[in-house]
């Protein structure tokens, strides 16, 4: 058989004209060079030694054999050197969107590829998925996840789940505005200032809110409402409903999209990006 190990125990006894030397060499046994030796004759149906015996040099076929046992061996070797020099490039991952859709998707899933690849790193990216968008068009983003936004050029996308979204109150609040309806309009709305989506379509085309105050994620959206008596703007899959009442629902079902380029740059990218879809599609 034309296997690296046949190869290489041939070509050590050759250079050392001896079956003894080359098992010393190798660390193998010397039968277990013979029998390197003797599939390999069985694998090219020729001798490689004349009469047989390593002392009257080769044959023919054998010279042609030894030189091919040294390329095939140099060539394995540089390539193992080049496998290992880009193993050991660090490869860099940036992956963005609004900082919730990270945290839910993404922590655990590089958490636990990382672990068995400490050679890729990753920056995660906050951001509105405008922002995303446009990051990902100026090659400063390898991976988006956007809410309820069409795929640019270049890339494609997997829907990741869909959400709605909703205006909440406090299951307090909600009791005072039963018995005080107008109140309803006099209390200041939370909305994260990323989440661009709230804009399009609540804000944009109407005035229902005069009161509105911008606060840094959706958590404090959460906390605000769940304490103070005011109103939130969330998608709804982001709060637990038994702590709040939703009040109306905006656009119903948007897709939640990841998006990744059609084409990768890099190996080492497209590998993370094959698991991560794996590990989606389990859950």
């Amino acid at each position: 058989m034309l296997t690296f190990k046949n190869l290489r125990s041939f070509k050590y006894a050759v250079e050392f004209s001896s079956f003894k030397k080359a098992a010393k060499k190798l660390a193998y046994s010397q039968s277990t060079i013979s029998k390197h030796i003797t599939e390999l004759e069985q694998s090219l149906e020729a001798d490689l030694f004349i009469d047989g015996h390593i002392q009257n040099g080769l044959t023919k076929i054998g010279e042609l054999t030894y030189n091919f046992a040294c390329q095939t061996l140099l060539d394995y070797a540089h390539f193992k050197d080049n496998v290992s020099s880009l193993i050991k490039t660090q490869t860099t991952i940036k992956i963005g969107g609004l900082e919730r859709y990270l945290a839910d998707i993404m922590i655990d899933n590089i958490v636990h590829y990382q672990n068995n690849h400490p050679h890729v790193t990753f920056d995660l990216i906050h951001g509105t998925s405008d922002e995303t968008l446009e990051r990902l068009r100026l090659g400063q983003l390898d991976i988006g996840i956007v809410a309820d936004r069409i795929v640019p050029a270049g890339f494609a996308s997997i829907t990741l789940k869909r959400e709605s979204l909703v205006s909440i109150i406090s299951l307090n609040t909600y009791e005072k505005i039963k018995q005080r309806p107008n109140l309803i309009y006099k209390l200041p709305i939370l909305i994260d200032r990323k989440a661009s989506i709230i804009f399009e379509y609540v804000l944009k085309e109407t005035n229902e809110f005069l009161n509105i105050i911008h606060v840094e994620g959706d958590s404090i959206v959460l906390a605000g409402v769940k304490k103070e008596q005011c109103l939130g703007i969330v998608s709804d899959g982001c709060f637990d409903e038994n702590d709040f009442k939703i009040l109306k629902t905006y656009n119903d079902s948007a897709p939640i999209r990841l998006i990744y380029p059609e084409k990768w740059s890099e190996s080492q990218k497209q590998f993370f990006f094959k698991f991560l879809i794996q590990a989606i599609q389990k859950k």
